[in-house]
């Protein structure tokens, strides 16, 4: 049986890069698989040079969590916008290889620049999808008490909102489309999980234009923009959600290792609303 772990990232700013080179520091337009990963490890405690570590109970690799499968609703897109950055004194990649060691005469360079983007006021739910639910559980748990603090793609970004996803089944039993189910990981599938989730903690009233009806009321917490996920999903569920698939793309952002910073590639399906306009 499938379960889904889900996850909140909203924050004023964030920033999730895969292949950010020199001076240029890009970001995606939706969280990255090895930036999710990466959140998830520090709130496990898990050092990047270590290769195993101990997750509810039991030893995992962190190829147990880069096979989960991912994807990622968007709520609300975040605006692009750039930071004109200005360093000094800052350490040559060389003087890092050599920890704890004095530094040495050229070691710092007097001033570096770089541009760096991020995402302006973006809000996403996150989904890790298993037929593991003690290791979803173990991250649930995780996230309510994480060992390091917790930040959006870079340690500056911090999280608006709790990541860990929770819904006070007693207090909600009316809207929660997931009955008593344990917050944050529901017995469904990815993209039916993802799809279905409603956040009450957003809930700003929209409206919403389509060519063959009038404009109708819309709760903002039941809107998906878009939709990026591993693999495919059911004709049904996207008739109902009102997605249609614009594209594949390829994501390098498995980790295989943070410590020397090796990623694989990954494909992924990226699904757009079908509603005209949000007003």
């Amino acid at each position: 049986m499938s379960h889904t772990l889900i996850m909140r990232l909203a924050g004023p700013m964030q920033s999730w890069g895969v292949s950010s080179r020199f001076s240029i520091r890009e970001t995606l337009t939706e969280p990255s698989k090895s930036g999710v990963i990466g959140l998830l490890c520090a709130a496990l405690g898990w050092d990047r040079a270590a290769t195993t570590h101990v997750v509810g109970g039991q030893t995992r690799t962190l190829n147990d969590l880069a096979n989960l499968r991912f994807g990622v609703r968007v709520v609300r897109e975040g605006t692009v916008r750039r930071d004109y950055h200005t360093a000094q004194n800052v350490l040559r990649a060389k003087a890092k290889l050599r920890p704890g060691k004095p530094t040495a005469d050229g070691d710092l360079q007097n001033t570096v620049l770089s541009e760096r983007y991020y995402l302006s006021d973006a809000y996403f739910l996150v989904g890790l999808e298993s037929d593991d639910r003690a290791l979803l559980q173990a991250l649930d748990e995780a996230l309510a008490a994480p060992y390091w603090p917790l930040s959006l793609g870079r340690k500056a970004f911090m999280p608006a909102l709790p990541v860990r996803y929770t819904i006070d089944v007693a207090s909600s039993a009316t809207t929660n489309p997931f009955g008593a189910s344990m917050p944050g990981i529901v017995d469904l599938p990815l993209g039916e999980a993802l799809l279905s989730a409603r956040d009450p903690l957003l809930t700003r009233q929209l409206y919403v234009r389509r060519t063959d009806q009038p404009v109708e009321p819309l709760e903002e917490n039941t809107r998906t923009l878009r939709l990026v996920i591993d693999g495919t999903l059911d004709d049904t569920l996207l008739a109902e959600a009102r997605l249609a698939m614009t594209r594949k793309a390829q994501r390098t952002d498995v980790p295989l290792s943070f410590e020397d910073r090796r990623f694989a590639p990954r494909e992924v399906s990226i699904y757009a609303t079908t509603h005209d306009a949000f007003v």
